[in-house]
């Protein structure tokens, strides 16, 4: 296959053109063998020229015309940073809850409250917890 850049002619074998070994090629692509060989199953790399039963090469003049085809990319614009998230504090049996959570948030009529006070059963003394910082990440091992 030959590569054209917009219709320029290129014959390879001319008497400027020479077979490149595959560590030209590779210096003059920065590909490595094996990308070269997917690229050539596809017809997008030129074929290399059998030069003897255990040689091959690749005309220059291909190699420079395949390279004028490839399009030059620039790099995506990175996305700007978003700021990390807070640690997120676990609410556990052990860690101290804040006053707003020990409120029931829907405060019951009196007369249901001296209901409920009536029927609960006598609770026994709690264990005495460990003092934690609020800033303190309880892992709740």
């Amino acid at each position: 296959m030959t590569f054209a850049p917009e219709g320029e002619p290129v014959e390879p074998g001319g008497p400027e053109d020479r077979l490149l070994p595959w560590d030209r090629v590779r210096d003059v692509t920065g590909l490595s063998r094996s990308t070269a060989w997917r690229l050539q199953q596809v017809g997008d790399f030129p074929e290399p020229v059998r030069i003897s039963p255990n040689r091959v090469g690749w005309w220059e003049s291909e190699l420079t015309a395949w390279k004028a085809t490839r399009t030059v990319r620039g790099l995506p614009h990175p996305k700007p940073l978003a700021r990390p998230r807070e640690p997120k504090l676990i609410q556990t049996t052990r860690s101290p809850r804040p006053q707003a959570a020990r409120q029931s948030p829907v405060p019951a009529a009196p007369a249901v409250q001296e209901t409920l006070k009536a029927a609960a059963p006598a609770t026994r003394p709690r264990r005495r917890q460990r003092q934690t910082s609020a800033d303190q990440i309880d892992f709740g091992f």
